[in-house]
């Protein structure tokens, strides 16, 4: 996975606790990674109400564009605080806050947002901002939670969900460069699950195992040349007989940071496209990375 040279670190902020929370976060990897910053606040109000006035146009948008001035101002110096050392620049638009963070994902190395905001980005997780940020960007997306979990010394430190598809190879190359950065072990996780073994009808039974070795085998295929590029990088699998959300969650916990491919075709294949996603995004108690293949 390669990105332009001085490629930013892009954060939305809109002013909320969550999104200083993931400014913060933001600084600490752009911290590791030798980046630069972006802070950019998106002043909605103008792009949204743009057709209310159709004949004369939007209202002014001077007062969110200073009331956006103070809020990049502000995560700014929040950023200096965990990065001094690190290059910060904001930015206000006006704009919806997809269209505007897509636009910004094109030219940057990862796009990080909060979980839980009040200003310009109060639906990402739950609505169609989100499905369209963690889907289309052009880059990964981390989502970061407000007060997120600190990492467990002896936990398990970058969890990693593991499909089988190709399509995963860049969430896999993401999650090795994140553990070997931060020095801590890659946890990769492969859910099996019928929809018979649902709790709710039964306890579901220990896997045969032969089927335990398959998944054992598609989970070392998958990783196969990423551990000898990393040799400093201690691996750890996990086969979970749960539901996808659920296996990642209880694997999370602990975590340094939950990565998943933004496309599949194996245990995690409906990741972003329904309710794993959303349990996953919104439960999780540690940032989550989605990476598109």
């Amino acid at each position: 996975m390669t990105y332009a040279a001085g490629a930013p670190v892009t954060v939305g902020v809109d002013g909320s606790p969550a999104s200083l929370d993931a400014v913060a976060w933001a600084a600490d990897d752009a911290g590791r990674r030798g980046r630069s910053m972006r802070l950019v606040y998106v002043n909605s109000w103008p792009a949204y109400t743009y057709a209310m006035w159709p004949a004369w146009g939007p209202p002014e948008s001077r007062d969110g564009q200073e009331a956006g001035r103070l809020i990049v101002t502000d995560a700014a110096r929040h950023a200096a605080v965990t990065a001094p050392a690190t290059r910060v620049t904001t930015e206000v638009v006006d704009g919806g806050p997809a269209s505007v963070l897509l636009d910004r994902a094109e030219h940057s190395a990862l796009l990080v947002v909060g979980r839980r905001g009040t200003g310009g980005f109060p639906q990402l997780v739950v609505g169609s901002v989100a499905t369209q940020v963690a889907i289309y960007a052009g880059c990964p997306v981390a989502i970061v939670p407000e007060h997120p979990a600190p990492a467990a010394g002896d936990g398990p430190g970058v969890v990693l969900g593991v499909d089988g598809s190709d399509q995963c190879q860049a969430a896999i190359e993401y999650a090795f460069t994140e553990a070997s950065l931060r020095g801590r072990k890659l946890t990769a996780v492969r859910s099996w699950y019928w929809p018979s073994d649902d709790p709710a009808i039964v306890e579901p039974a220990p896997l045969p195992a032969h089927h335990l070795l398959e998944q054992q085998r598609l989970v070392s295929e998958g990783l196969a040349g990423w551990a000898e590029k990393y040799p400093d990088v201690e691996v750890r699998t996990v086969i979970a007989h749960h539901r996808p959300a659920r296996a990642l969650l209880d694997a999370a916990a602990g975590a340094e940071m939950l990565v998943v491919g933004a496309r599949g075709s194996g245990g995690f294949r409906a990741l972003l496209l329904g309710s794993v996603g959303e349990t996953v995004a919104r439960h999780a108690h540690c940032p989550v990375v989605i990476v598109r293949s």
